[in-house]
């Protein structure tokens, strides 16, 4: 079994606390995601994994071996960095066959693997090829077929794909998916793209300040955050977060923002248990760009409200616009059809989708359930 088991983890480099106290479970053959911003512990919590970085406290197991004081080349895991690190002097079939040379495999073996990982990754032709002769994206493609050939037990991958262009990170991360599913392979993955989280992982680890935030399947929490910190960001634009009051008028719940009023519909509200002890209180209301709508599009459609803003700035996006909205002191981001009328500096009605709304406590921040 490849599972990799973190038990109250904790790295301190002096009075810095980078890591602290986390607990995972990696299932075998599992893609899972560590996300988050720069200085998360996400880079460090994946050193500790790899054996690079010495825990401080807490217990670190693949498969059934307890690995805190096992060395890095013992751990049976394989590690693609973010530089690449590929050896200038070597031809790309050494860089790869380099590792198994030192473990004195025998000499068909290594030829063999090299050359099936070469397939795989469709470098058959670069095999004779220095890395400075290699574009970005083939080098990558040797940095990890460079750990394909060890067929370790996990794979631990830092950010491989930053150094790619925006098309190329593209195409690379639909390679490594596809990869992943052909080698049936676990494999632990650094980004803080929350883009790459997205659509690469099974499960995605959101971190900051070194904690654990939220731990789920990718839909689960786009579309479930247990906090602003994950809703504002997972998704590209962020989550708007607009402070209002919570008000009840019969048995009718009403976000107040001041300026404007959105009545939130009933089945929406009998999901959120705890809305009660919130009426009359300040709260955070959470909605996404796509769920805010032309209303000239979804006018009819009982699960959308109605409200006027004025239109700061508009961003063209070819299929889309996003537009820059505020009314009063709330300011909000709308992912508006391609065809929409709204301008900059004018006034422009928009739909809120309420089904789709987030509440959340404005101090401690956490979803209200």
């Amino acid at each position: 079994m490849a599972q990799v088991l973190l038990r109250d983890v904790t790295k301190r480099f002096g009075n810095v606390v980078a890591v602290n106290n986390i607990s995972l479970d990696v299932k075998d053959r599992e893609f899972i995601v560590l996300v988050g911003p720069s200085g998360c512990g996400k880079t460090t919590t994946l050193r500790m994994v790899a054996g690079l970085e010495e825990i401080t406290e807490g217990d670190i197991y693949i498969g059934d071996m307890h690995v805190n004081n096992v060395p890095p080349k013992d751990r049976d895991i394989a590690m693609v960095f973010q530089n690449y690190a590929l050896y200038p002097h070597m031809d790309v079939y050494n860089n790869m066959a380099f590792g198994l040379k030192l473990r004195k495999f025998p000499k068909a073996e290594i030829d063999n693997r090299v050359k099936h990982a070469a397939r795989l990754l469709g470098i058959e032709n670069l095999l004779d090829r220095k890395p400075r002769a290699l574009s970005g994206g083939q080098r990558q493609r040797v940095a990890v077929g460079r750990a394909i050939v060890r067929e370790p037990k996990v794979f631990l991958m830092d950010e491989p794909l930053s150094n790619l262009d925006a098309k190329l990170r593209v195409q690379m991360r639909a390679e490594l998916s596809k990869l992943h599913s052909r080698l049936e392979a676990t494999i632990i993955y650094v980004t803080h793209d929350q883009t790459e989280a997205m659509t690469m992982g099974d499960r995605i680890v959101v971190m900051k300040d070194g904690l654990i935030y939220q731990a789920g399947a990718p839909l689960d929490i786009y579309n479930n955050p247990d906090n602003m910190f994950v809703a504002g960001f997972i998704g590209s634009p962020a989550m708007n977060f607009i402070d209002a009051v919570l008000v009840k008028e019969g048995d009718t719940y009403i976000i107040d923002a001041k300026t404007f009023k959105v009545e939130i519909p009933a089945e929406r509200a009998a999901k959120i248990e705890g809305i009660g002890k919130y009426v009359n209180k300040p709260i955070v209301f959470g909605i996404r760009p796509e769920d805010i709508e032309d209303a000239a599009i979804v006018a009819e459609d009982p699960r959308y409200q109605i409200v006027e803003a004025d239109v700061d700035v508009t961003e063209p996006m070819g299929s889309e616009v996003y537009a820059y909205l505020s009314s009063g002191e709330s300011t909000f981001i709308s992912r508006l059809d391609a065809g929409t009328d709204a301008k900059p500096e004018s006034k422009h009605k928009v739909g809120f989708n309420m089904t789709k709304i987030h509440l959340f406590d404005p101090d401690t921040e956490n979803v209200v359930r």
